[in-house]
């Protein structure tokens, strides 16, 4: 099959309760469609904090670290395999903890904001009142953790474009603080494949959004191109040739070379 990009660092495994299929499943089917490098991020376990459907419980890390080393022992030599996660920032509470994985545990994390921790408890933006207030409120806490140091690059930086519901100078000035950011942090965004197979029409998707990729590609932004796949069959149905036309409608510059060193 082949890709314009030969590795992807955003793969989910079934621990997160919405994906599907055994790990090693995603390894061979990410080498049939011509991928060089596969990085497992699946959604990070926190410790104290349980969030059903969403993100594995604390208690499977080791297994999770077990078992994807195990498997960049077997596929040596026929594809780089690395571990991650992908993880919301929530300042001070898990910052330790994020720098106890990246030094003990995993290789790196992505950026990928979900929710936020108030009163100890995990919520939604969309739960905040207003729709200029969840997207303050998201942009504030993404550009606080490009800062921080700790992440990779930021997963689907446009996923909060679907609660606009007027696209005007305010909007489009949270999408160039967010561009600027990763200009100023060198920290990539990510242009996410995953709405993308969920619909027939890809003119009205969830993400990426148009409108941010135009303001992101006129600012320069590097951008890499995240499968995030849910399921080992993700990698067959998603439509690589549409994504780099889109990247080329917007001048968005993909970066193609992976930036962590082969096991």
């Amino acid at each position: 099959m082949g890709t314009f990009f030969e590795f992807n660092l955003h793969s989910h495994t079934a621990r997160c309760g919405h994906a599907y299929g055994e790990d090693e499943e995603y390894v061979i089917a990410a080498m049939k469609a011509g991928f060089k490098t596969l990085g497992f991020s699946d959604h990070v376990f926190l410790p104290g904090l349980s969030q059903k459907g969403i993100r594995g419980e604390y208690g499977e890390l080791e297994g999770y670290v077990s078992s994807v080393k195990s498997l960049q022992k077997k596929y040596e030599g026929q594809i780089d395999i690395h571990l991650g996660f992908e993880a919301e920032w929530y300042g001070d509470a898990f910052r330790d903890y994020y720098k106890e994985l990246l030094s003990s545990k995993v290789e790196y994390l992505i950026l990928g904001q979900h929710c936020f921790l108030h009163e100890g408890q995990l919520t939604w933006y969309r739960r905040v009142e207003g729709w200029r207030n969840q997207i303050a409120l998201y942009a504030s806490h993404l550009i606080d953790g490009m800062k921080s140091g700790l992440f990779l690059y930021v997963c689907h930086p446009d996923t909060f474009m679907p609660w606009v519901e007027e696209f005007d100078e305010e909007v489009i000035k949270t999408i160039e603080r967010i561009c600027q950011t990763s200009l100023d942090t060198g920290v990539p965004l990510e242009i996410n494949m995953g709405p993308s197979r969920e619909a027939a029409d890809k003119t009205h998707l969830r993400y990426p959004d148009p409108r941010f990729w135009e303001i992101a590609g006129r600012m320069g932004v590097k951008a890499y191109v995240g499968v995030d796949a849910h399921d080992p069959d993700n990698y067959r149905t998603s439509d690589y040739a549409y994504f780099e036309d889109f990247a080329k409608r917007f001048g968005v510059e993909i970066i193609k070379k992976c930036p962590l060193k082969a096991k």
